[in-house]
């Protein structure tokens, strides 16, 4: 983060039985969402997209807490208004454990070759952060969601989101609270259903979950245009 010169805030911190979640913020990397954010009101704050359609940058840190698996970055959009985050799973860096063998094998790793794989793993680090909080990235990633965001929903509201959050596999507890971020969202479009979803995310009391959520977004417009 140091080496992007981006100036960034810690936003979110959680450790369940087995992931440890960190969410970095870059308010300073920002761009204006209009149409991913039109007709948008925030649930929880009640500000609406119209009056300010600012989305920033940042990305979510996840590392094993049972020592056996990987680490990634993820860069995730976050909606000013509202906090909505939106994790671009497509673009994930993710890496095995540096405690855990380099390739398998009767091969014994040396001490030169791990500081090696540690030097490469740092830097792969840094370029990958400096890659999420350039302006650049942004404005592509909300170009992309903007080409489906706009879209008018393809059926009943009730029956897209019902299609929507069971084709995600969300429990009739996550159902419901979706439902009721897009009825209070009031955005009638297939963004709308994905502004709900990450919405929805905030109420889980469960980080997984939340998470897991959060990581839906791009998904979950794609299910609701093509319900």
């Amino acid at each position: 983060v140091k080496a992007s010169g981006v100036e960034v805030q810690v936003g979110q911190c959680d450790l369940t039985d087995s992931r440890m979640y960190v969410k970095v913020h870059a308010p300073s990397v920002s761009a204006l969402a209009p149409e991913l954010l039109a007709g948008y009101r925030s649930p929880y704050s009640g500000h609406t997209g119209a009056e300010n359609p600012t989305v920033f940058a940042g990305f979510v840190l996840t590392n094993s807490e049972t020592g056996g698996g990987a680490y990634t970055l993820t860069p995730q959009l976050t909606v000013e208004i509202c906090g909505n985050g939106m994790t671009m799973t497509k673009d994930v860096f993710r890496r095995v454990h540096l405690g855990a063998k380099l390739d398998g094998g009767i091969v014994r790793p040396s001490e030169d070759t791990q500081r090696k794989n540690l030097e490469l793993i740092t830097a792969q680090a840094r370029d990958t952060v400096a890659t999420f909080l350039d302006p650049e990235y942004l404005a592509a990633k909300l170009a992309e969601l903007a080409e489906l965001a706009g879209q008018a929903l393809p059926g009943p509201a009730s029956e897209v989101v019902e299609t929507v959050t069971r084709g995600l596999l969300y429990t009739d507890a996550q159902r419901a609270d979706v439902l009721d971020m897009f009825v209070e969202g009031g955005q009638l479009t297939v963004g709308g259903v994905m502004h709900a979803v990450t919405a929805a995310a905030q109420k889980q009391a469960n980080a997984d979950t939340a998470h897991a959520m959060e990581a839906d977004a791009l998904r979950s417009m794609e299910l609701a245009a093509a319900a």
